[in-house]
């Protein structure tokens, strides 16, 4: 037997709220993470005399300030459509999305510009190696970034968030960060103290690498983007998964947020009655939105079997 159209839908509202939550919750721990790591780099960087530590920290910072914008947005994602948005707020998370790549990627602007003043200071006056402290603070810091980075990489997928995968990538971008602070500090206290600055500047092409891939993505998503062939192969798939003869003439799918729009012709034999061809349609319709989850809303369009094969002519 099956469920009807009201269980379904609350079933998916369900769902939908708990994965918001999920999205929320993850969000406020590396908020108050992000936090902690940018206080403990920051003043360890300054006691240590690390430049590259201090880039860290201010990276960190950045990453405080989106992440409260983050939580902004996936709020106001999860509100339910209205007179003003019929479609719904999911698209502000991509909004949110892309916010995080624009300041990502100024911070590595920043973050590249002063170690490029440290790096000419240093030519010119000569620096000192950091304190051995910033070396294990760096480990440290290495260590949580990859775990946070397999964690929120791990639920994105789970919660379908963009918000989250754009997270997970700048965990990853700040690990990798940190790496380089790491090997920088390492040579700086093997008697090569230019090496700190050098790695703050590594940091700085790391960072606005991860900036500029997240905006590409979020621009995807805020430009009606396609979901892909191999979704509008499973479209195709169940539409004709049926004993009416059926025949899909277009299939057009865009990205709306973190979910999929989805508008598709069928063709239907001529003397089909309405009713009989819109059953056929509003089954398909049901079946498309409940086989992919990632469907919000799917339109069918009917057209005779007559007209498809005229305009294939």
């Amino acid at each position: 037997m099956n469920a009807s159209n009201s269980d379904i839908g609350k079933a998916e509202t369900l769902s939908r709220e708990s994965a918001r939550l999920g999205v929320l919750k993850i969000t406020v721990l590396t908020l108050l993470s992000n936090i902690a790591l940018a206080a403990i780099k920051g003043i360890t960087g300054i006691l240590a005399g690390s430049t590259a530590l201090i880039s860290d920290a201010v990276n960190s910072a950045s990453d405080v300030f989106f992440g409260i914008v983050v939580v902004l947005g996936v709020r106001l994602a999860g509100k339910e459509a209205d007179d003003k948005h019929p479609y719904g707020y999911e698209r502000f998370e991509s909004l949110v999305t892309m916010l995080i790549g624009v300041v990502v990627t100024l911070v590595g602007l920043f973050i590249g510009f002063d170690g490029i003043q440290k790096i000419w200071q240093g030519a010119r006056y000569g620096l000192e190696a950091p304190d051995p402290a910033a070396l294990w603070v760096a480990a440290g810091v290495i260590a949580f970034k990859s775990f946070m980075y397999l964690f929120t990489k791990a639920r994105s997928k789970k919660y379908r968030s963009d918000v989250l995968a754009a997270a997970a990538a700048d965990h990853g971008a700040d690990a990798l960060a940190t790496f380089g602070v790491f090997i920088g500090i390492a040579a700086a206290q093997l008697g090569v103290p230019i090496a700190d600055p050098i790695a703050s500047l590594l940091i700085a092409v790391l960072v606005i690498k991860t900036g500029v891939e997240i905006i590409i993505g979020a621009v995807g998503q805020v430009t009606d983007k396609s979901a892909g062939t191999d979704t509008d192969e499973k479209i195709r798939s169940i539409a004709l998964d049926r004993k009416e003869p059926v025949g899909v003439d277009k299939i057009m799918t865009r990205i709306f947020g973190d979910r999929i729009y989805v508008d598709i012709e069928i063709c239907l034999p001529g003397d089909y009655t309405l009713d009989k061809a819109h059953s056929i349609a509003e089954q398909i319709h049901l079946d498309v939105e409940a086989g992919i989850p990632e469907v919000k809303d799917c339109m069918v369009h009917v057209n005779p079997s007559e007209a498809c094969a005229a305009g294939k002519e």
